[in-house]
Formats: structure tokens, C-alpha cells, sequence
């Protein structure tokens, strides 16, 4: 991965997905090793390396630099072809993982910045 972290496995274990920490952009190798190829440039950015999540169609990623407010962008693996899912309400937290997707894709957990602190509790119905 020559330089790579922050590594996620494809859900078929076909492929290993990874950014690198002086770069933007997420690249991939095949699992079982060979060349790396770059998958999604320019996402996430620099200082932003948590922000990104495979699931099983694709990769979801965070666009910081989008105006008016950062996006959250998904790359489809079938069409090779990015769009954006999300604009959040708040900026994204910076330097901290903050971004996950559940593996269908069907719901999106990321933090934002708020300038209050604040314990919440939430009850889980059993």
C-alpha cells in the first residue's frame, strides 16, 4: 500500500481500500496483492481521513471544500460515477473519524461541530 492507513476490506474480501495520510484521494489493491489504483480523487481531503466509509454498492466520502456547506458524495462501484447524498446541517468535526455507513447504505452516522458541549442519553428499546 506503500504509505497507505486507514484501511477498509471489501464486503466479497476482494479488494482492500485505503487512503494515505500526505494525499487526498481513496485508492484500492486487490487483496490478494498487485498494483494500487486510485478510486476517488481529491476525497476525502487532507486533515479529513475519516470521513469516508465503504459499504457493499460504494463508497461514500466527505467533500469539505463543497460551497456553500461540505457534502457527503457516494462513488458507486457499478458506474464508477460519483453524487452527492447529503448536505449536512453543521460543518463536519475535523482530525477525528466521523463518518460510517452502514453496510446497505441506508443510513449515515457522522459528527459535526457545535460550539456547546453536551452528554446525551439515548435508551435502547430491548
Amino acid at each position: 500500500m506503500n504509505g497507505g492507513f486507514d484501511a477498509f476490506e471489501s464486503y466479497d474480501g476482494q479488494t482492500i481500500y485505503f487512503s494515505k495520510f500526505d494525499r487526498a484521494g481513496i485508492r484500492s489493491v486487490p487483496a490478494g496483492g498487485g498494483a494500487e489504483r486510485l478510486m476517488v480523487v481529491n476525497r476525502p481531503q487532507v486533515g479529513f481521513w475519516g470521513h469516508w466509509e465503504v459499504s457493499e454498492a460504494g463508497i461514500y466520502s466527505l467533500d469539505f471544500e463543497a460551497e456553500p456547506r461540505p457534502t457527503i458524495e457516494f462513488y458507486r462501484f457499478a458506474t464508477r460515477r460519483i453524487s452527492q447524498v447529503l448536505t449536512p446541517e453543521k460543518r463536519p468535526a475535523r482530525q477525528q473519524p466521523s463518518l460510517s455507513v452502514t453496510a446497505d447504505g441506508r443510513t449515515i452516522y457522522y459528527t459535526q461541530y457545535d460550539r456547546q458541549s453536551a452528554i446525551k442519553m439515548m435508551e435502547i428499546a430491548r
